[in-house]
């Protein structure tokens, strides 16, 4: 077994428990399947995990560890092992990840269509062999480089339909074989958005999603609520917010900008409205009472939320 220097520094890893066993499952060529409800950071765990198994930071500007597969009922045989196209033969993420020594990232794999996603399971079921070899799409064979290794992730474990995520189909019991004993439920992970957003936005957006579970009388860990904060959404208004604040005390960006306060522009009271109109009136009438809403709008640009942005600001540049 290659001996390897993980990369361990970025600073929410210690939010995120399964992050050393997924490296673990990789190292010894175990297939990962994350599963859990849109927004709650598969996808950049997936990414994140592919920068540290090669020792490497986020974004570094080198080429990147990983091919990824955006999966839905229009992949291809060529998106997996290549093929003909109108540009000539065009090389399959996943005979590229496997020649290569890349990390295959099977985004949102549910959404397969069954029949195409069986392309994936001889290779799979060879992750842990050594000099094993696949076919490419011109019947080329490829011999499987060591650091191969791969990374699927869905809303749903494929085992069945679900009524919210009605794009995912039910896959093959044989594909989903290819991953079991390395499976993780991903869910919310509240120290782990603490971590990554702004004390007022996150503070709002966790209440708001508690009250959303307390109406819906669902379980922290379900994954067909109708309406959800994810993770996904909180960045999101965190952007605007950051926005906002550096306008409202006129502090310097990265680029040394100085950002000036604008009629009409975007505040995270915008991003919180919009969020509100998407659900029924009596529904998002209730969870504003729930959360004090009102208060928050008015006191989340007074001094002691502007302390607090201002120490996390000065942290995070």
């Amino acid at each position: 077994m290659k001996k390897r220097t993980f990369a361990l520094d970025i600073p929410e890893i210690q939010q995120i428990p399964s992050f050393m066993k997924i490296l673990d499952d990789l190292s010894v060529g175990n297939n990962v399947f994350l599963v859990g409800s849109k927004g709650t950071g598969k996808s950049r765990l997936q990414e994140q995990v592919s920068y540290s198994f090669f020792g490497r930071r986020r974004n570094d500007k080198k080429e990147l560890p990983f091919e990824i597969i955006n999966c839905n009922q229009w992949t291809s045989p060529v998106d997996i092992i290549g093929g003909q196209t109108l540009d000539g033969y065009q090389e399959g993420a996943l005979s590229k990840a496997w020649g290569e020594g890349k990390i295959l990232l099977l985004d949102e794999l549910p959404k397969l269509d069954p029949n195409t996603a069986g392309l994936l399971n001889y290779a799979l079921a060879k992750t842990a062999d050594t000099d094993a070899v696949i076919l490419n799409g011109q019947k080329k064979p490829i011999r499987k480089h060591p650091d191969f290794g791969c990374i699927a992730s869905g809303n749903t474990l494929g085992k069945a339909i679900s009524h919210s995520y009605v794009g995912n189909n039910k896959q093959d019991a044989s594909l989903l074989d290819r991953f079991s004993g390395s499976i993780y439920e991903i869910g919310f992970n509240e120290a782990l958005e603490r971590q990554v957003v702004y004390p007022a936005v996150v503070t709002i957006c966790i209440n708001i999603r508690n009250s959303i579970l307390a109406y819906e009388g669902e379980g922290m860990m379900e994954p067909d609520t109708e309406d959800i904060m994810t993770l996904r959404t909180m960045i999101n208004m965190q952007r605007i917010y950051e926005l906002e604040m550096m306008r409202e005390m006129g502090i310097k960006d990265a680029n040394g900008t100085i950002h000036h306060t604008v009629s009409n522009g975007k505040t995270l009271k915008d991003c919180l409205e919009s969020f509100f109109w998407t659900m029924g009136v009596e529904k998002a009438t209730h969870i504003k009472t729930q959360v004090g809403y009102e208060d928050f709008i008015n006191n989340y640009k007074g001094s002691v939320w502007k302390d607090q942005f201002i120490r996390e600001y000065k942290r995070r540049k």
